[in-house]
């Protein structure tokens, strides 16, 4: 057996951390939809009682969140809607003691005695619980006027310690996010006037209206655009997430997301969309967003990312009109919506027509040719007055006029 105890003491505390930490036992999702999860490895702690005190101490590193809700339904909601991993929940959440913030959510309608649900996050994942929350608010707006938080700080290791000052920050302050709360009160370790003062007047701070957000992500935008002439590609698709950012949509990566649909509704009261319906300019608004990363992705010819941004987005829009979930661009048959589409005219069409062109030219440059021709005459229909895109559409008809032609003198000779 390896003498684990004669090694020493600093290489001990470092193989409890890699085991024992937070960050190594988070592990990462299976898929996109799915959030990440944890798998602590206790079975050290049972070694001997040496191991034990020692490694216990790198466990309580660790800054572990209790949230208790009396809605069973909540657990799921924070998980799959929010996204936020969960350390366990039940019996094992209801009676750990080891946090350093208790989150306590209820109504006033509730009974004290009712039956309670609980769950840990860890602290690294409380932005995201705290970012789920606040879009589920701009959602349905009425929500946090019926709810009361309860946030109790302690030191899980010594009893009224003073929690430091950063560490209290990071607790508390994503709260900022949530705002008009029916009731907030905050108690616990020592908790400092001046981080206490930051959060409520964080919390004061209104919502960016519909219209500021519209503004805001236009305005990002137009910067994108400026970045792409000059050159600046890297900086230009920064400005493209963060412009999406402003209308509650978040981009990491190939993921992206879709917050806050509730929130866009009605026609606009002022500024540059005024009297335009806000969930309409918001979805002209992201389809330009999407040909505009495509067309950075192309100058910066990483034509893999401008081919899935490209065939996402038309696989997107063809599901919410044919209910067609199959994302091969390659059958020309399926192509019939496109048509039909522009027929009846529908919001963005110049844009997808771009995004359909811009996806062909990263198709064509992966070798990807089964799916140029379609994409080709699918944007010729979205653009017909883009003499580059004709063009195009035009050498291929002549070469499939060719190929007909070719087709039947070779009937006729046999």
């Amino acid at each position: 057996m390896f003498p684990f105890l004669l090694l020493p003491a600093e290489i001990r505390d470092q193989i409890y951390h890699d085991i024992l930490s937070s960050d190594n036992a988070r592990c990462p999702p299976v898929d996109d939809d799915e959030p990440a999860s944890y798998k602590f490895d206790l079975a050290i702690l049972h070694a001997n009682k040496q191991i034990h005190h020692e490694a216990k101490k790198a466990f309580q590193d660790n800054v572990f969140i209790k949230i208790t809700t009396p809605w069973p339904e909540s657990i799921e909601h924070i998980s799959s809607e929010g996204r936020v991993p969960i350390i366990t929940t039940g019996h094992r959440a209801e009676h750990f003691e080891s946090f350093h913030l208790w989150i306590w959510i209820d109504t006033p309608s509730v009974p004290l005695s009712g039956p309670t649900y609980s769950m840990l996050i860890c602290l690294e994942d409380l932005p995201a619980f705290t970012r789920m929350w606040h879009f589920s608010n701009l959602n349905h707006q009425s929500l946090n006027t019926f709810l009361r938080l309860k946030l109790t700080l302690q030191d899980p290791h010594v009893p009224d310690r003073k929690i430091p000052r950063n560490l209290q920050n990071r607790l508390l302050r994503p709260f900022g996010l949530v705002k008009n709360l029916h009731s907030l009160s905050v108690r616990g370790a020592k908790v400092l006037p001046s981080v206490e003062e930051a959060l409520f007047k964080e919390q004061a701070v209104p919502d960016p209206s519909p219209e500021e957000c519209l503004e805001c992500a236009t305005a990002l935008k137009e910067e994108g655009n400026k970045s792409l002439q000059t050159g600046h590609y890297a900086t230009a698709l920064q400005f493209y997430t963060d412009a999406f950012a402003a209308i509650h949509i978040t981009v990491s990566g190939r993921k992206r997301h879709v917050h806050a649909d509730g929130y866009y509704t009605g026609k606009l009261a002022s500024g540059l969309y005024k009297g335009q319906r806000s969930d309409y300019v918001r979805l002209v608004l992201r389809v330009k967003l999407v040909a505009n990363f495509i067309q950075a992705y192309l100058k910066m010819k990483e034509w893999e990312e401008a081919r899935f941004w490209g065939r996402r987005s038309i696989a997107l829009f063809r599901s919410s009109l044919t209910g067609d979930l199959d994302n091969d661009l390659r059958d020309h048959t399926k192509w019939g919506w496109v048509s039909e589409a522009a027929n009846m005219g529908f919001p963005a069409q110049a844009e997808m027509g771009k995004i359909m062109y811009r996806t062909a030219l990263a198709s064509r440059a992966l070798r990807c040719d089964k799916e140029v021709e379609n994409l080709i005459r699918a944007a010729a229909i979205c653009l017909p007055h883009d003499g580059l895109v004709q063009n195009e559409k035009n050498i291929l008809d002549e070469r499939k006029a060719d190929y007909e032609e070719y087709l039947r003198d070779i009937g006729a000779e046999s």
